[in-house]
């Protein structure tokens, strides 16, 4: 039975009614999901389709546009799905999917995973697809998932003039209490009680990705390392030996610290941010970038961001991790603060053209420079 990921229940929870009320009220429904990698949009989105393959009434098409990524291909993976021959020539494919379509007594929950690898002249097969559920009302449902936060808006901007602009649902990154919930279910399955060294090894584990970018595969990739010895050692458990009776992995919290450094070691990790560092970045480039002055204060700069998360549909970091953000650029010699208190300056000493490449994501620095702060 299909279920909710941990820390992503309400995705879950507002994915799956969206699609239910369409449905139900025979109304056409386009989505996109978008959200920094590693926050659980893939696995949501699959868990959402599945819960629905009992269902008779509804047929459900995933599609990774990374390998799948040409008009022909796109149409041969959604027939393959629909019928039981294909078309004997590709030039046949539009009018056979149309007539899927059209007759179909089913909703087809169509999903495009990747959607920003789909290869067509000034992308005519995006806005095609966008606009099925339109054309097609009742039977056709578009999802499309991708990284980029203003995907749709920045490289589709006709769909909102045609009136096929798709609802737009951000995944958050995942914080330190999800993580850490994710990685004690996740170690759960190795056998054998968490001890207490091992529960202050997961816990660093979810500060120390929850301080990066949120993305759970790095945390999970990190803990199955860190713990490989108690996987190992679980596998041969005699079955009438009492759980907790292993002798715990007492360096699991100094393992997971030297695997983030030996990750973190490499140049190229090394030479970007984590996500909040990024956005404030981000805004103090928007700020000061164009202006004779390259300052501005902590209060003002901390106004942008929180304008700037409420525009990404990102929740912004208070308190420590907010100092963490800023700590991370100075430390970089990307700016330069001279004190403590809001009115405090901070000014950008970095070069834009540098600044902008440490941040590594072309679709936020654009978003941010189009915003009016």
């Amino acid at each position: 039975m299909s279920k909710a990921l941990i820390g992503r229940e309400n995705e879950y929870s507002m994915l799956k009614t969206k699609i239910e009320n369409a449905i139900k009220c025979n109304t056409p429904l386009s989505l996109y999901i978008s959200g920094t990698p590693g926050t659980g949009k893939t696995a949501t989105t699959k868990s959402v389709l599945k819960s629905f393959n009992e269902s008779k009434k509804v047929k459900s098409v995933y599609i990774n546009c990374v390998g799948t990524n040409k008009k022909a291909d796109i149409q041969r993976a959604i027939l393959t799905e629909l019928v039981a021959t294909l078309p004997s020539k590709i030039s046949l494919y539009d009018k056979e999917l149309d007539n899927q379509f059209t007759k179909t007594n089913k909703t087809i929950i169509i999903c495009f995973d990747e959607i920003d690898h789909l290869r067509s002249s000034r992308n005519s097969l995006l806005y095609e697809a966008f606009g099925w559920p339109t054309k097609f009302n009742r039977h056709v449902i578009v999802i499309g998932i991708a990284n980029a936060l203003d995907l749709t808006k920045r490289n589709l901007p006709n769909l909102q003039f045609k009136g096929h602009e798709p609802e737009v649902l951000t995944f958050q990154p995942y914080n330190t209490k999800q993580i850490e919930e994710i990685l004690k279910d996740h170690v759960s399955t190795f056998g054998g009680n968490i001890s207490v060294e091992e529960e202050k090894a997961l816990l660093m584990c979810a500060k120390k990705a929850a301080n990066q970018k949120g993305d759970i595969r790095n945390a999970l990739n990190v803990i199955s390392q860190a713990f490989q010895g108690k996987e190992e050692e679980n596998k041969d458990l005699i079955p009438q030996q009492p759980m907790g009776l292993l002798t715990p992995k007492k360096n699991s919290a100094r393992a997971v610290n030297r695997i983030f450094n030996e990750i973190h070691a490499s140049p190229l990790v090394r030479s970007t941010l984590p996500l909040h560092s990024s956005i404030f970045l981000a805004t103090l480039i928007r700020l000061v970038g164009n202006t004779r002055t390259s300052s501005t204060t902590k209060l003002r700069l901390y106004s942008a961001y929180e304008t700037v998360c409420k525009n990404l549909n990102y929740t912004p970091v208070i308190g420590d991790e907010r100092i963490e953000a800023i700590n991370i650029l100075e430390s970089m010699s990307v700016i330069r603060c001279s004190g403590q208190n809001l009115k405090t300056n901070i000014t950008f000493i970095d070069e834009i053209a540098k600044a902008r490449a440490k941040i590594a994501d072309s679709n936020l620095v654009a978003a941010v420079d189009e915003m009016n702060l």
